[in-house]
């Protein structure tokens, strides 16, 4: 191997490593990022989200405010930094996906198999959510916003809409169902009455995305027939993730650039429009205004521990991929200080894009912040689309806006799929040829697990898996990752690792930090999401209880996999006969599933294995092509050989012939040289066609060998 000075690294290139032997390298590689970029850029990519516009925002002001931003910090510092730098260092320093790794502790290889199963389930709700974002774009090129009016089919008598209800309002009337009521003319218990109604309006936003969209029926047991709209606009967020991810780190590397980049662009504008917005100030006020009696709140230290650990998507495998294609010398201590800080401000730069527009809304609507303030889809696809639709050109804003969160979702979506199919390709390497339809596979199995979510009871099925498939069990992986990394293989290893591959040494406090303090404070997190949880309702209502029983399932199948795992791989290490010299007892044998195996090796030395086996292949291909060859001409010699005896025995028949001037003779003579002729092209055809072929059985390019008799050129001149 060659080094640079500054950390890069070049493979070595020999001189047999050409031709075929360059297309076998090349198939045995699992690939690299193209530069730093594309590896920091999807990072970036995968850890922001959904959650960092439509999540942190609500949380924010509702633990404190201003406040908040304290213990975001500190859990950041000895939660988020460290859990997201261990995972990149492991899977940049091994080259290996969220599966492989563990070959560093074979019997926490389940780990890898449960962090995934529970990237799979996020996969299923979270591209539905983007299917909702790619509906509403879709429905942001009509002359009319479809959520902006109450005239739909569809609408109850409570819906309400405040630019319809604007002239009835400035004539002091009420507005109810569709009409505006003069308080003047009205008996006054009918003044009451409508008075008491319109204290349970609901907004065309609201209605437009349940009963419009979602078409939601009144329980999950109901399902009522798929929503073909949502199911098309599903396909499509699968077609256009299959097309990100086509070629792997090599397509979705390049895609990086607009999709991780763009959504900055988009939320400056929103920021800057929302700014000039009346009402824009009050609604940065409330969002920033610090709460200091909150800080003793065991709730806000949870809430902020539990968002920087999700925003940053520990634990799902996702991490571990990327890092496993970045080059083994790469910087991977800036690149996990810039990823984790930039998304952290991702997250405070949202909020001021999202309380601008409340704060404008609040003061439209005369009433408080925290009176509109919500989270979650109720935030995307009621409130801000309600906000948007009072500017001008609201067409414009809306689609930005829609469009913003389909490029956050789509990366997150892509580092999701494309860890499933990185462990698929580890695992069986005579995939990696077809990688391209080993991602087709996995899209088209989620898709199809997505379908229910399209059901008129689709909403509810989304509510289900993504409260069961993510929460305390994430937490739960996060916690025996650090453990394993820190205790178990060795917090001291992990920091030479990180010397070897950067030339910098990390300072002694990585770790104290990676052996106490990270794992003490998730084990608080857990304990915080245990005793807080609320179980799952709709409008108070609590799901069937074979609804609850399947969540319950979602939520301990990964936490099963890494038990079941652990114990199936203790059960076959202790049967299978020990062939050591030593005969190690099975006590011994046990704690060797606690240490690396020999598979466990830094990743240069893994793809040094990997080219020195496909130039073996390709010099035994060559020395099998070369002893072939050399039969094939001792063949030819003899044909030819033959072929001077005939074209002898030819002329001197012609010779006789000549005088004696028998025509017959030349006759004769003729017709054995021309079968003659036949049996040797004949042979020297068939020694052609099984020796000059490759190693697939397919002849090789060039011209082929012919063979010409002079005896009958001459015969033909004459």
């Amino acid at each position: 191997m060659k080094f640079r000075k500054k950390g890069k690294f070049e493979p070595e290139t020999t001189a047999a490593a050409t031709g075929d032997a360059e297309t076998s390298v090349k198939k045995s590689d699992r690939g690299q990022w193209g530069n730093q970029a594309e590896f920091i850029l999807s990072c970036l990519g995968y850890a922001m989200g959904l959650g960092n516009v439509w999540k942190f925002p609500y949380t924010c002001f509702s633990n404190g405010g201003g406040a908040y931003l304290i213990p975001y910090v500190i859990v950041l510092t000895f939660i988020g930094i460290p859990t997201f730098f261990l995972e990149l260092i492991m899977g940049q320093y091994s080259g290996k996906g969220a599966v492989q790794v563990w070959c560093l502790a074979p019997f926490f290889k389940g780990v890898g198999m449960g962090s995934l199963l529970i990237s799979g389930m996020i996969n299923i709700f979270y591209t539905m959510l983007l299917a909702y974002c790619l509906y509403y774009f879709a429905m942001c090129f009509q002359k009319n916003l479809p959520w902006d009016t109450c005239q739909h089919s569809y609408n109850t008598p409570a819906c309400f809409n405040q630019r319809e209800a604007k002239p009835c309002h400035d004539v002091e009337g009420i507005w109810y169902n569709n009409t505006c009521y003069n308080t003047t003319t009205l008996e006054p218990e009918r003044t009451e009455e409508l008075k008491n109604l319109t204290q349970n309006l609901v907004a065309s936003s609201q209605e437009y995305f349940v009963r419009g969209v979602l078409e939601q029926s009144d329980g999950i047991d109901q399902p009522n027939g798929i929503k073909m709209e949502l199911a098309l606009c599903l396909l499509g967020m699968w077609i256009l993730c299959f097309f990100c991810i086509l070629k792997g780190i090599e397509s979705s590397g390049k895609i990086v650039y607009f999709t991780t980049t763009f959504p900055y662009v988009v939320l400056t504008i929103l920021l800057i429009r929302g700014a000039l917005l009346d009402g824009s100030l009050i609604g940065i006020k409330f969002y920033l205004t610090p709460d200091w009696k909150r800080l003793g709140d065991a709730k806000v230290w949870g809430d902020a521990a539990g968002q920087i650990f999700f925003a940053l998507s520990v634990g799902a495998g996702g991490l571990l991929t990327y890092s496993s294609y970045s080059p083994f010398y790469s910087n991977i201590y800036r690149t996990a200080l810039f990823v984790a800080i930039a998304n952290a401000c991702t997250d405070w730069y949202a909020g001021f894009v999202v309380f601008s527009a409340l704060g404008y809304m609040a003061k439209a609507q005369n009433t408080a912040v925290k009176d509109v303030a919500t989270s979650g889809s109720g935030l995307a696809f009621v409130v801000y689309p309600q906000v948007l639709a009072t500017l001008p050109v609201p067409q414009l804003w809306s689609a930005m806006f829609f469009f913003m969160l389909i490029l956050l979702g789509l990366d997150s979506l892509n580092a999701g799929v494309e860890a499933l199919i990185t462990s698929t390709v580890d695992k069986w390497t005579l995939l990696r040829p077809y990688k391209t339809l080993v991602a087709l596979g996995w899209c088209i199995l989620f898709y199809l697990l997505g379908l229910p979510m399209c059901t008129r009871a689709g909403f509810y099925w989304l509510d289900l898996v993504s409260y069961y498939s993510s929460g305390w069990t994430l937490v739960i992986i996060g916690i025996i990752e650090v453990v394993v990394f820190a205790w178990v293989y060795g917090a001291k290893k992990v920091m030479a690792h990180v010397k070897e591959m950067t030339g910098n040494r990390l300072y002694p406090h990585w770790w104290f930090v990676w052996t106490f303090i990270t794992p003490l404070f998730l084990l608080a997190v857990l304990i915080f999401n245990l005793i807080f949880m609320t179980p799952l309702a709709w409008d108070n209502v609590p799901p069937p209880a074979w609804a609850t029983v399947l969540g319950w399932l979602m939520t301990v199948a990964p936490l099963a996999f890494i038990l079941f795992t652990g114990i199936y791989i203790t059960i076959t290490t202790l049967t299978k006969p020990d062939t050591s010299p030593e005969r190690r007892s099975c006590g011994t044998r046990f704690l060797e599933l606690f240490k690396p195996s020999s598979k466990w090796m830094p990743a240069y030395m893994t793809k040094e294995l990997e080219e020195k086996a496909a130039e073996a292949t390709y010099r035994s291909n060559a020395n099998a092509g070369l002893n072939g060859e050399t039969q094939c001409q001792d063949a030819r010699t003899t044909i030819t050989d033959e072929t001077d005896g005939t074209v002898v025995s030819y002329r001197n028949g012609e010779d006789a012939i000549g005088q004696n001037g028998n025509a017959t003779g030349l006759q004769t003579g003729d017709d054995a040289r021309l079968e003659s002729d036949r049996e040797n092209e004949n042979a020297l055809s068939d020694h052609h066609d099984n020796c000059y072929q490759d190693n697939d059985g397919h002849p090789p390019t060039g011209n082929p060998v012919t063979y010409e008799n002079a005896a009958y050129e001459k015969d033909k001149e004459s």
